[in-house]
């Protein structure tokens, strides 16, 4: 090969690879430069964001008024009902694999403000759809409430219970059915939680996340309030079954059995701003357990809210009935 030709084609190709060098370091330094934009901007932009305020002095127990509106559940003419979506998909370290929830974000949602958050629960047999089906009212309901100004705009947040693989769910026996909803305190502190933080303009704070459920998803809302005190500042129990703690002379199975020792609040600091107990005088399965409830919150000095609801069974009534009082009180 021709020495001079060599020459020029040695310096040629180092030249090259120089120029790629000094290419690729002035690439990586504009990549983390736009990154360090993206941190700072974020950052920015989380530090601006327009948090909402608790109430301040607010007494939650001073409202004693447990009636309910007419035409609570009735869609009106001119309101915005928020948006729902019933298919948000995250994944579940206690199933071991994703799971489906449902989110409700209010009119005028605004990423720019924080909004405070109301994790929803079903019953027995439910899932996360419950609350979108054809005759469901909570929308509407909460709707209503945000648009009279009983209520203040929050994400609510529709789950599903079940938090053991999905395989396992079809068949279960009760006793199998039971032990997946008493983990789900697992599934909302390690998952569910941080998604709905991380994906939405949502609180993070106690004062800014509530908890309320029916029949047994009472009972969890009860679980996960007490496990999860530092997080969950409001909880709502509609008709909650046995199996919170154990309930004397209660049937001696499943339902019985107790996922917390004691109903005792020992941390001060994280006292609830607000624990409702409610259902109706005509209940044939939970009257029982709600009372006793009660009367142990009672002996151990706790402060909250029980009444009964009369006339009312196990049914949408007395679900909507207290709704309406936990929405108008929390936050």
């Amino acid at each position: 090969m021709n020495t001079e030709f060599h020459h020029y084609l040695k310096y040629g190709v180092v030249s090259l690879l120089l120029c790629a060098g000094l290419t690729l370091q002035a690439c990586q330094g504009q990549s983390i430069a736009q990154s360090d934009n993206k941190t700072q901007q974020e950052s920015v932009d989380k530090k601006d964001r327009i948090a909402f305020e608790k109430r301040q002095g607010y007494d939650p127990y001073a409202d004693t008024d447990y009636s309910v509106p007419e035409d609570l559940i009735v869609k009106r003419d001119g309101v915005d009902y928020g948006k729902m979506d019933d298919q948000i998909s995250y994944y579940s370290s206690t199933a071991g694999e994703d799971k489906e929830c449902g989110v409700l974000l209010p009119a005028g949602y605004n990423e720019n403000q924080e909004y405070p958050v109301i994790y929803v629960l079903h019953g027995n047999g439910g899932d996360h759809y419950d609350w979108n089906r054809e005759d469901s009212y909570l929308q509407t309901l909460y709707g209503n409430m945000v648009a009279d100004g009983s209520t203040v705009p929050a994400i609510v947040v529709m789950v599903d219970m079940w938090s053991f693989p999905k395989a396992q769910k079809e068949n279960a026996t009760i006793n199998l059915q039971l032990d997946s909803y008493d983990a789900f305190y697992q599934d909302l502190g390690n998952d569910l939680m941080p998604y709905i933080q991380e994906h939405y303009s949502a609180a993070s704070t106690r004062e800014g996340t509530a908890i309320i459920g029916t029949s047994q998803g009472g009972t969890e809302a009860m679980v996960a309030g007490y496990k999860l005190m530092d997080r969950i500042g409001y909880i709502g129990a509609l008709a909650p079954c046995s199996g919170v703690i154990y309930v004397p002379g209660y049937r001696e199975d499943a339902w019985n059995t107790p996922v917390l020792d004691s109903l005792a609040i020992t941390d001060a600091m994280n006292t609830p701003y607000l624990i409702q107990l409610t259902v109706g005088d005509k209940d044939p399965w939970c009257l029982q357990s709600t009372i006793y409830y009660d009367q142990v919150m009672k002996e151990e000095g706790i402060t909250h809210n029980f009444y009964t609801v009369p006339g009312l069974g196990h049914e949408d009534g007395l679900w909507e009935n207290g709704m309406y009082q936990f929405f108008q009180q929390i936050f």
